[in-house]
């Protein structure tokens, strides 16, 4: 059984201050000293993942007696923190957790370890300096989705491949939570917001070769090569409504993007603009078109959805400068039940990492929703749009908190461009979705996002579907 955390917050927080003055001593480092955090989510496939590795770890311990096995945990059962996916607010509580251990590990659900590889790298590093140990990641140049503030030379961890951190080192990053010169509003990519606060208190990431997503040599303890979750045939083309926000200024321009590419691949999608246009054809819902924001042109797709006789399982709602491969995100919907309430995409936060505000998917991805979400959406008489150019993903972020109704973050879906992501970060995954022409070629990236045939079998990734009873 898993151990359980009996203490109310204030109590946590004092014996967590506590356990900071004693000394770590020198010991022989064993499997029971390295700690395990499963980063998961509360969603049935993505649970069923977290507990298919939780299984796997616990099976490479059957040789131990269970008073020598490490705290393994999976992050969304134990922690309830709206934004315990950047860590952040549930530093002290890991820091009281793994007390008692020299490491901590923190991996993605895909994340594959061998534990006794992974103790034999470990025992290179004295567990009680402040170490931060990883696969490094690198920007080319200042991006958005990092604030602008990378450079070449700083690194941050692929959470993909695992990463470490030594629990002198966690115990003082609990303690000093938070800097205040930390920004902590928007959680945009918590494996870059992390490296940038350590940074802030001197500690920057060691390159870790034996950690890694791909298997390229025999070194390597850690591995994250699935390049796309295959879980049976993709839904059928009419089980996805797809409704693509645009409007008169971009007909010519952005939307015949759409029209000559991804748009092909469905014979289900509209195209919702302020002004009809029967030779496009678009469609309007009643909505003025804004600079910004969104929202009633959102919310009005989301009732038309909502309204439709078809009962249609799923809608994804696509920007006009959105690149998207229809048929992989059919694939990928084959791993989700639409009788629950999912909201799919690529997940933000707002002021999640001070433990409250919001989480969201963010619009420029691609905003994917089961029936389930939507009606309930509809008839809760609580989700409207403050203005029409409110922005919608944040306002929709919010109105799902209320419900408590769960995001469901997917590494497929991207806001940012190709160009803006390392290429070892993308690689050897495949991708549903790039946003933005400025700059970059849509037409390039929609051929390299389908052009897939020389990078993977779908059918051939496992040697059978996984059945969504055996998650």
């Amino acid at each position: 059984m898993r151990n359980i955390l009996l203490c109310c917050g204030t109590i946590v927080l004092l014996n967590v201050q506590s356990s900071f003055t004693g000394d770590v001593h020198e010991k022989e480092l064993q499997l029971k000293d390295v700690g395990v955090l499963i980063l998961s989510q509360n969603n049935s496939y993505h649970s069923g993942r977290a507990e298919r590795l939780y299984r796997d770890i616990k099976i490479q311990l059957t040789h131990l007696n269970k008073d020598q096995w490490p705290e393994v945990v999976i992050a969304h059962e134990k922690w309830d923190s709206i934004g315990y996916w950047t860590l952040f607010p549930i530093l002290k509580q890991l820091a009281w957790t793994y007390s008692k251990h020299a490491w901590l590990f923190i991996c993605e659900e895909e994340t594959k370890v061998n534990l006794n590889g992974l103790l034999k790298v470990l025992k290179k590093y004295d567990y009680t300096q402040h170490y931060f140990l990883g696969k490094p990641l690198y920007d080319d140049y200042p991006v958005i989705q990092h604030h602008f503030e990378s450079d070449k030379k700083f690194a941050y961890p692929d959470f993909s491949a695992g990463f470490l951190i030594s629990i002198p080192l966690l115990k003082e990053l609990a303690s000093n939570w938070p800097l205040p010169k930390f920004k902590a509003d928007f959680t945009i990519d918590p494996k870059h917001e992390v490296a940038m606060y350590l940074k802030m208190i001197g500690v920057m990431l060691t390159p870790v070769p034996e950690l890694c997503t791909e298997k390229k040599n025999s070194q390597c303890v850690t591995t994250n090569s699935v390049p796309f979750p295959v879980c049976g045939p993709m839904i059928p083309d009419e089980d996805l409504y797809v409704a693509v926000k645009t409007c008169e200024k971009y007909h010519s321009t952005r939307l015949n993007v759409v029209i000559d590419t991804w748009a092909r691949e469905s014979r289900n999608i509209e195209f919702i603009s302020e002004t009809e246009d029967k030779s496009i054809p678009t469609i309007s819902l009643g909505v003025p078109n804004t600079e910004r924001g969104h929202c009633g042109k959102t919310f009005a797709i989301l009732k038309r959805f909502h309204n439709s006789r078809l009962k249609t399982p799923w809608l994804l709602i696509a920007d006009d400068d959105t690149i998207i491969n229809l048929k992989l995100l059919r694939k990928l919907l084959s791993c989700y039940d639409p009788t629950e309430p999912v909201s799919l995409g690529e997940r933000y936060g707002y002021s999640v990492a001070m433990g409250n505000g919001y989480n969201y998917i963010t619009g420029g991805g691609g905003m994917v929703f089961s029936r389930e979400t939507v009606d309930r959406l509809m008839t809760s008489g609580i989700c409207s749009c403050p203005k029409n150019d409110s922005p919608d993903d944040m306002i929709l972020g919010m109105c799902l908190k209320r419900l408590s109704l769960p995001i469901t973050h997917s590494l497929f879906f991207h806001q940012a461009r190709l160009k803006d992501y390392p290429e070892d970060f993308l690689n050897p995954k495949l991708h549903i979705s790039f946003h933005k022409h400025w700059d970059s070629d849509p037409y390039d990236v929609y051929r390299a996002i389908t052009d897939i045939e020389d990078k993977i079998d779908l059918v051939k990734t496992q040697k059978r579907p996984i059945r969504r009873d055996e998650l």
